[in-house]
């Protein structure tokens, strides 16, 4: 590779011999099974479930990381008060949504770590 001189005579290439070549087969490879890890971290979202509460667990909403809502239950109590339901009903969702996200940052991360150690 011909060095290329920039402005203020900094290189941007190594001489023939000099530096690490890339491979590109092993980068292909590379790429290939992270998205096959990220296709199967995918399809793993279905089976996680995360939980979000609100009134002191008054409202529980369960969800998948898929962002499905598996169920929602509620203190019958709370029939009595339809705004506070509407409430903590919205309150419980956003934080399940919370949950989901916080959940797949951290197997996102999971998997990126583990290929960045290869």
């Amino acid at each position: 590779m011909k060095k290329i001189k920039g402005f203020g005579g900094r290189s941007y290439g190594a001489a023939k011999g000099e530096g690490k070549e890339i491979d590109l087969g092993s980068l292909q490879k590379v790429q290939q099974e992270m998205a096959k890890k990220l296709e199967q971290l995918e399809a793993s979202f279905s089976q996680m479930e995360v939980t979000g509460t609100a009134g002191g667990g008054a409202i529980k909403v369960r969800a998948t990381c898929d962002y499905r809502i598996v169920s929602i239950e509620y203190d019958d109590e709370l029939l009595q008060n339809k705004d506070m339901l509407n409430d903590l009903i919205i309150a419980a969702v956003n934080e399940a949504l919370r949950e989901i996200q916080k959940r797949r940052d951290e197997e996102m991360m999971r998997i990126t770590q583990d290929q960045l150690r290869l």
